[in-house]
């Protein structure tokens, strides 16, 4: 009997924003899907909603929320707190053995005095969530960059247009080079 093939990888991005934030997720998806990666956009429903729109994710799946930014330890346009969000993510249908959970949103993994936004969902997650990881980025993100890359690590008022490439990549600002992660490595 031939081997079984591994499943693909896919990439879920769970926008909570409005038509602006819809129109950036699929642009993201579209460009990462041209670059052989799976990427779908999954539009949030409102809160308290139980309509299981993340329930055909697997576990081994990557799941980015994508807002705005975090303000007042709160999450984008619905302003919504981490416990408030795993209430969320588990009431659309999110598995409890899910291990990727990835919070793109301006400022996520900041946290110099109080724990950032990206770690309190974890520590929200963590009991019925045994196998997450949950990851937060670094200053302003753009869902956009060079070379098919994500952004992160801008200061406040900066922007990728008003960024070279040479800029760019001297800085660090790939998104992966300016993301934490909880549990730390």
């Amino acid at each position: 009997m031939a081997a079984e093939e591994k499943k693909a990888q896919r990439h879920w991005i769970y926008v909570l924003g409005g038509v602006v934030l819809q129109a950036k997720a699929r642009m993201w998806a579209e460009r990462k899907s041209r670059q052989g990666k799976i990427y779908e956009v999954i539009e949030g429903a409102a809160a308290g909603s139980e309509s299981g729109r993340l329930s055909r994710i697997q576990n081994d799946d990557v799941v980015y929320v994508f807002a705005d930014a975090v303000s007042d330890g709160r999450l984008g346009e619905w302003a919504i707190g981490p416990e408030e969000l795993v209430r969320h993510l588990r009431a659309e249908g999110l598995s409890q053995g899910h291990r990727s959970l990835k919070i793109f949103a301006s400022r996520s993994g900041d946290g110099e005095r109080a724990a950032s936004f990206a770690e309190r969902v974890y520590d929200a997650m963590r009991a019925e969530f045994p196998e997450v990881t949950v990851f937060g980025y670094l200053g302003q993100v753009d869902a956009e960059g060079f070379d098919g890359h994500k952004t992160a690590g801008l200061g406040e008022g900066e922007s990728l247009e008003s960024t070279s490439r040479e800029e760019w990549t001297a800085r660090g600002a790939r998104a992966r080079d300016n993301r934490v992660q909880f549990p730390p490595e």
